[in-house]
């Protein structure tokens, strides 16, 4: 990964020792020269972008969380690094698409950084302020000059949802995805629109963003308005997931494994179900191998596999339960009412169309949600970005057949 990141060109402007002194204020910066300075030591005397790079490679690994890349994203646009915005944001989608590829390719690695890299690139795609509405002859309400259009933007706004119709939008970090959603929706004002994020901070932005054709809705506040709030009037709404130490408790003794790791495989079963477009718990939703009470890995056997099925079908059959509970030790959790909406078969009536942001998120609990509406529906979303598969999720936008394809490259 720093042999790749080192090899990296840097533009003719560029100062490489200046941007390292921009670095310099980063508090991982110290431990990241040293590293690179020891592992690589033909770069000591190195005055070019290769070390310039390389510690940034370095800090990025060494990063605790989104804010430390956040961090270092301030330093580098800082006006004394003389580093374009391009060329920065190029290299971390570099870095977070090698991340990904190495665990595609069950390479162990932990799934935190390239979910860190993403997100800041989202947060940056993102932090502009609300983006002005664009009128005849490309001028603004405010009497200033609209946001100038790229000709792939201008060819899905040319395209007029029709219900039935099923629009994949595939468009690549730093390229526009939301702000192309909100010139869609200001060009139809006379259509309404559901936009659909997966955290309550993207629907927060999104009302402030969007004009007022457009309602955004989480997944969940959807499924909560129809099935969670029920659950939440009678008690029994747990609004963080079911433990594996408090699904445990509810299992009845029996020869095999501890509680606690049936509680662990249970709970594994459960996830799945709660993400899957299935109706019923069946063999597919245990987990393949699960870590016994000696610590170690173990295939699952057919017999274990039949009695976690049976474990979970009884424990959600009382987390379904409204009333009958009275010491409300089987309470529902926000994924499972998700899922139960889902199977209902939720129309969402009064809209035109569906926004899906980041829709290569989707677990196939809400494809088949989106799926089964009958208005028009644009999927928005980078099929290198996927930073919900600890939950599920699947590249919708491979898997959903479209009816129109489009792409934002630029």
């Amino acid at each position: 990964l720093h042999r790749l990141v080192s090899c990296t060109a840097a533009g003719p402007r560029v100062d490489p020792s200046v941007a390292l002194r921009s670095l310099g204020s980063h508090p991982l910066f110290p431990k990241a020269q040293v590293c690179v300075l020891h592992k690589f030591p033909h770069l000591k005397s190195e005055a070019g972008p290769e070390k310039m790079w390389a510690i940034l490679a370095v800090m990025v690994l060494f990063s605790d969380g989104v804010g430390d890349i956040q961090r270092l994203l301030e330093c580098l646009r800082s006006p004394g690094s003389e580093l374009a915005v391009v060329e920065v944001t190029e290299v971390l989608y570099c870095m977070a698409t090698l991340l990904f590829a190495m665990r595609e390719r069950s390479i162990p690695i932990t799934n935190r950084i390239h979910y860190n890299i993403f997100y800041c690139l989202n947060l940056m795609e993102n932090a502009s302020g609300i983006v002005q509405p664009l009128e005849e002859g490309g001028v603004a309400s405010s009497g200033r000059p609209g946001v100038s259009l790229t000709h792939e933007q201008q060819r899905i706004l040319n395209h007029k949802i029709e219900p039935g119709q099923t629009v994949k939008i595939m468009a690549f970090a730093g390229t526009g995805k939301t702000s192309t959603l909100v010139k869609y929706a200001e060009k139809f004002p006379e259509l309404k629109f559901l936009y659909v994020a997966f955290n309550k901070a993207v629907a927060e932005k999104g009302r402030r963003v969007f004009p007022r054709n457009v309602t955004c809705k989480t997944f969940h506040s959807l499924a909560f308005g129809s099935v969670g709030r029920l659950y939440r009037d009678k008690g029994k709404l747990n609004f963080s997931k079911m433990s594996a130490f408090s699904i445990s408790s509810l299992l009845r003794n029996r020869e095999g494994q501890s509680h606690f790791v049936r509680g662990k495989t249970v709970s594994q079963t459960l996830e799945n179900f709660f993400s899957s477009s299935d109706e019923q718990i069946c063999e597919e939703h245990t987990p393949v191998w699960f870590k016994n009470t000696h610590g170690q890995m173990q295939l699952m056997s057919r017999q274990e596999k039949q009695i976690n099925v049976e474990e979970a079908k009884e424990i959600w059959h009382n987390m379904k339960k409204l009333d009958g509970d009275a010491e409300k030790r089987y309470k529902m959790t926000c994924d499972g009412y998700l899922k139960l909406w889902q199977l209902s078969k939720p129309q969402l009536s009064g809209y035109d169309a569906i926004f899906v942001d980041e829709a290569q998120d989707c677990t196939p609990a809400i494809v088949d949600i989106v799926q089964s509406q009958k208005c028009g529906k644009i999927l928005v979303g980078d099929p290198h970005q996927q930073i919900y598969t600890f939950r599920g999720a699947i590249n919708t936008l491979y898997a959903l057949p479209h009816t129109h394809l489009y792409y934002l490259t630029q």
